[in-house]
């Protein structure tokens, strides 16, 4: 298994930079040829997500399908796919996807709850409001 880091993922994707997309590409397609898996950690995928919406103003649905592509690849392996499907799902329901992953990770690792003083991510269930 050979990890992408975000720059690569979103070369992949986005293809802003033709030079740099035809390397990932071609590195890419040779480790898949190989037998190789590629991994996206939950890191890469928040900052996947952060760029695509914050700096390349790309809209949730967009980034939905985007994401949807990433999980549904064989040949890529997502840290935490489910828990990256649900936070994929209430991103498009208009909640941040970083919220929605960090409270769902958390739950994943037995938390009963996460504290927070974000008004926004305590509309989660996995959340809980300090005030």
């Amino acid at each position: 298994m050979i990890g992408l880091d975000t720059n690569v993922l979103l070369r992949l994707v986005v293809e802003n930079d033709p030079d740099q997309a035809a390397k990932a590409r071609t590195a890419v397609r040779a480790l898949v040829a190989d037998g190789e898996v590629c991994f996206v950690g939950d890191i890469v995928l928040y900052e996947f997500v952060w760029v695509l919406e914050g700096v390349m103003r790309r809209d949730r649905e967009t980034i939905a399908r985007i994401l949807d592509l990433i999980l549904d690849n064989a040949d890529i392996r997502v840290e935490s796919e489910t828990a990256a499907r649900t936070a994929s799902a209430l991103h498009r329901q208009g909640f941040d996807f970083s919220d929605a992953l960090i409270g769902l990770r958390n739950r994943d690792a037995g938390c009963a709850t996460t504290l927070t003083f974000d008004r926004k991510a305590a509309r989660l269930p996995e959340f809980q409001i300090l005030s």
